[in-house]
């Protein structure tokens, strides 16, 4: 699906708190609702909480005062587009960890990889990290084999 396909439902900025992954799950939650399938709504408010957590843990957006996260939303023909955008890290870019069953993370960026049908992210030196992922292009039962031969794999 071509980007031109979507268009915008909601833009909101986030302070870099915790509590901010709550308010940012009810907001997308309401803006998706009616505008892609349930189970697509679900999926990407549960990615975009992942990756809001992520903003707030390893980006400058939760570690300064007055840090922010950004969120943007845009729907189109029953998919979901997400981006979550922080305030960069001087230590980190975002990617993939491996998980281990005693760690507290690592499992983020592992779902929205399992789960969403494409993702990815940019870096600017000024604007910080943005985190996207599209999800609703491919049928429901592919994101279950596609987690599922994600997690057997691990």
């Amino acid at each position: 699906m071509a980007d031109q396909d979507l268009h915008s439902v909601g833009q909101a900025d986030f302070a870099g708190q915790a509590v901010s992954v709550g308010a940012a799950r009810v907001w997308a939650n309401g803006l998706l609702d009616g505008h892609v399938a349930d189970d697509v709504r679900e999926s990407a408010v549960l990615l975009l909480s992942e990756l809001v957590t992520n903003a707030v843990i390893h980006s400058e957006s939760g570690r300064r005062p007055g840090g922010q996260v950004t969120v943007f939303l845009a729907v189109g023909d029953g998919t979901a587009y997400c981006e979550v955008i922080d305030d960069g890290s001087d230590t980190s870019v975002p990617g993939i960890r491996e998980a281990t069953l005693e760690g507290d993370g690592g499992r983020g960026l592992w779902m929205v990889n399992a789960m969403a049908d494409a993702w990815g992210f940019h870096h600017d030196d000024e604007a910080g990290n943005a985190v996207w992922f599209r999800m609703g292009t491919r049928p429901a039962m592919a994101h279950a084999v596609s987690c599922s031969n994600a997690a057997a794999a691990s």
